[in-house]
């Protein structure tokens, strides 16, 4: 379940250097499960510097109050083994339903609807879309001019890659669980963009190939790190199933990332490419 990775940007600040970022993802909670348990052990053991949940906490309706409880015990739990001194950050998926974002607000987790928020006293960027299959195009316009006004200026110039110019800018993170929002985030120049939503294909053929990922998304951009010109997006495999209660050749999958300096894993180009598949 825990997969710890070292995630390089170049012109990291000092001060980020070695943040821990623990990535929850895709639960769909029908009841409660061992695994859960298992998810606040680790998590916390791992020892995040901040914690981020990326959506389809519930699987179907009638699931939200049990959802609501696995949520609080999750959060409570690793609370009270680990504090993480930068919080809890959340936005939701296509399977959460209004009833269960409502009472979401009740837990210890601030929850990014096309917002974002700057971590006071460090270089640091955290914002939230809250897409749907047929929005995607709303929610970054959405998203764009509540940066600017955060900001008080349009996006910066990506040059992140070619020296110094831009090293006093702050590190932007995004969480969105569809990855098909990466384009966007690239247009929005985050720099990473943390999502789920595929399952990493939930079952799947020897050598990590997926059957179906539930997106429009190519097979081989199913799981893993992908890269779309200077934005990054991690996309865990999740920690939970639907349809079936099965998961072939796919363990679930609970990422514990830490920011490092170093040049970006990949290439720069202009497509989306699966530049570290898992």
């Amino acid at each position: 379940m825990l997969d710890e990775l070292d995630l390089l940007l170049p012109n990291l600040p000092e001060v980020l250097s070695g943040l821990r970022i623990a990535h929850i993802s895709d639960l769909h909670v029908v009841r409660h499960r061992r695994r859960h348990q298992r998810i606040v052990r680790e998590a916390a053991a791992a020892r995040p510097d901040l914690v981020m949940f990326t959506g389809d906490y519930m699987n179907w309706s009638g699931h939200e109050a049990v959802t609501l409880a696995v949520l609080k015990q999750i959060c409570e739990g690793i609370e009270q083994i680990h504090r993480p001194r930068l919080g809890m950050f959340g936005v939701f998926g296509n399977h959460d339903s209004p009833s269960l974002r409502r009472a979401a607000r009740s837990l210890p987790v601030q929850w990014l609807d096309n917002d974002g928020r700057r971590v006071e006293g460090l270089p640091l960027e955290i914002w939230g879309a809250d897409t749907h299959y047929v929005n995607r195009f709303t929610d970054g316009v959405a998203l764009a001019r509540r940066m600017a006004q955060r900001n008080g200026h349009v996006p910066r110039p990506m040059m992140c890659d070619l020296g110094n110019a831009y090293r006093d800018h702050p590190v932007r993170l995004l969480m969105c669980h569809m990855p098909t929002f990466l384009p966007t985030a690239a247009d929005l120049e985050m720099d990473l963009m943390f999502a789920g939503h595929t399952h990493g294909g939930q079952c799947r053929l020897p050598g990590k190939r997926a059957l179906v990922n539930s997106s429009d998304l190519p097979l081989h951009l199913t799981s893993g790190i992908l890269r779309h010109r200077h934005t990054l997006c991690v996309v865990s495999r999740g920690l939970g199933e639907v349809l079936l209660p099965l998961r072939v050749f796919c363990r679930v999958h609970l990422p514990v990332y830490t920011l490092r300096p170093g040049s970006r894993v990949g290439e720069h180009t202009h497509d989306v490419h699966n530049v570290a598949p898992w």
